[in-house]
């Protein structure tokens, strides 16, 4: 260690009183598995990681995929249903108040399910960090470790993803820039609370705006992709919604959703780790012998 610098956190990480800087002669390796210098080296080291990790992903996201689709398509068929029941009662009596309680109920089973739903998917987003930690670091690649990882993150990511829904809901009531500000600084919360015992948020924040135009880059990418997916796959289930009905619409929609996850979940999650690497290197000394432990 740099004489002078202090191990601040516990886990051997190392900076100095001033983020941001570098102590004297302090820079990554080249061939450092996750932090990169430019955007060409970020995508390559991702592509790479995700060419060692994508099997195990995989399989992990898929089977989490399952449970999620048995437990949103009928939740949402039956909100649909409801839906059209009120709207229905009110066509035919227009006077009258109608009930409401059933509907009520089916808004609430969709929330119940919605935060299972999140569980599960933190669950294989925190392994999945792992899996990435694993190939990068040169250990053998362990679904099962990661997802006892997972497991044991849980809370921690839980806990952390309900804390940042009011600011994304106060960011959102603002303008839609901010709403998009801080979707792109929380982008990487998983993958702090997995690697960085003790942070979240706060820690979110530091590493987005030590170096802005890295940040951005890596970010807006891994998102602008994703939407783009998302969009054209949407477009495609309103189309086939509108042929066949709402109750295979939901379903069509419910399956193209999945994929998209997935997708995200395998590849998404990887780029998000290197992501936070190149994010984490230009504010303190860091480099992925870092995580040998995690």
């Amino acid at each position: 260690m740099t004489k002078g610098w202090e191990n601040l956190d516990g886990n051997g990480h190392y900076w100095s009183g001033q983020p941001g800087q570098m102590p004297p002669g302090y820079g990554p390796s080249p061939t450092d598995p996750l932090v990169s210098v430019d955007f060409s080296g970020w995508f390559g080291r991702g592509t790479a990681l995700v060419r060692q990790v994508w099997k195990p992903a995989l399989l992990l996201h898929a089977a989490v995929a399952v449970p999620i689709f048995a437990l949103s398509v009928p939740a949402q068929s039956n909100l649909m249903r409801e839906q059209e029941a009120v709207m229905e009662t009110q066509r035919l009596l227009p006077d009258r108040t109608p009930p409401l309680g059933d509907l009520m109920l089916a808004v609430g089973l969709v929330f119940a399910v919605a935060l299972a739903v999140c569980v599960l998917y933190l669950v294989a987003t925190s392994a999945t960090v792992q899996l990435t930690v694993q190939a990068a670091t040169g250990r053998p690649i362990s679904l099962g470790a990661a997802v006892r990882t997972g497991l044991r993150r849980a809370p921690a990511l839980l806990g952390w993803a309900l804390l940042s829904v009011p600011i994304a809901l106060v960011a959102a009531l603002l303008c839609v820039l901010p709403i998009f500000y801080v979707i792109a600084v929380l982008a990487v919360l998983p993958v702090v609370v997995t690697v960085e015992r003790g942070e979240g948020i706060a820690r979110c924040f530091q590493l987005f705006h030590t170096d802005l135009g890295v940040s951005v880059s890596r970010i807006a990418t891994v998102y602008g992709i994703t939407i783009g997916a998302g969009l054209s796959l949407g477009v495609l289930s309103i189309a086939i919604s509108a042929l066949t009905g709402p109750t295979v619409g939901a379903i069509v929609d419910a399956v193209l959703n999945a994929l998209v996850t997935v997708a995200f979940g395998v590849a998404g999650t990887v780029f998000l780790v290197t992501a936070y690497a190149d994010m984490r290197a230009r504010r303190e000394p860091f480099s992925t012998a870092h995580l040998t432990n995690v």
